[in-house]
């Protein structure tokens, strides 16, 4: 009888432990690890000489919750996030535009930014895999779509199996190189002259 009440307990704790080490309802959590990349002011001028307010973000992704997933060594455990992934974009992409020196306005815009998240995820199989994917449209003050298209983000790296601390890194790190490659893409500056 004490072997089966030990064997049942050790059952237990296993589930239990198992169970609280899964990744789930986690907050987001901004961690990069560079640095915003330098862009000539000379570049964003355009962005500059204009009034632009950047509306709420659409997350079109279509598991909402789940932002990662751990698949080493045949594994399946999900990172979910209880948050709103659509309203974390928008307000990083409107702090990243203020470190290369754009003011979003809130009213009396020249033109509006919107966002559809499309991609934003993490793969673990030995190294973690960030992808980010975005689609903006810039619209200006008569309701004319002045530019629209995707821009994408990804950073790869290694680190310990599961860590939470990693996936932020690797979806900040993607976010950030998103958000560059909009800002050097030659077609959407030109669209604000």
């Amino acid at each position: 009888m004490k072997i089966i009440v030990q064997g049942f307990l050790f059952v237990a704790l296993m589930i239990s432990g198992c169970a609280s080490h899964l990744h789930t309802n986690v907050p987001l959590v901004w961690k990069p690890t560079n640095d915003i990349h330098s862009i000539t002011t000379e570049n964003l001028a355009p962005l500059y000489a204009r009034k632009i307010k950047v509306d709420s973000f659409v997350d079109k992704r279509n598991a909402n919750a789940e932002i990662g997933k751990n698949i080493e060594d045949g594994t399946n455990k999900p990172v979910t996030t209880s948050e709103d992934i659509a309203a974390w974009s928008t307000d990083r992409f409107k702090k990243i535009l203020v470190q290369y020196g754009v003011s979003p306005v809130e009213k009396n815009a020249d033109v509006v930014l919107k966002g559809e998240v499309l991609h934003f995820y993490v793969t673990e199989d030995k190294t973690y895999k960030g992808s980010i994917g975005l689609k903006v449209t810039a619209i200006d003050s008569s309701g004319a779509v002045i530019w629209q298209g995707e821009t994408t983000g990804s950073t790869k790296r290694v680190g310990r199996s599961y860590s939470l601390e990693n996936y932020y890194e690797v979806l900040s790190d993607s976010y950030l190189e998103a958000i560059y490659n909009l800002l050097t893409n030659r077609s959407f500056i030109q669209a604000f002259k």
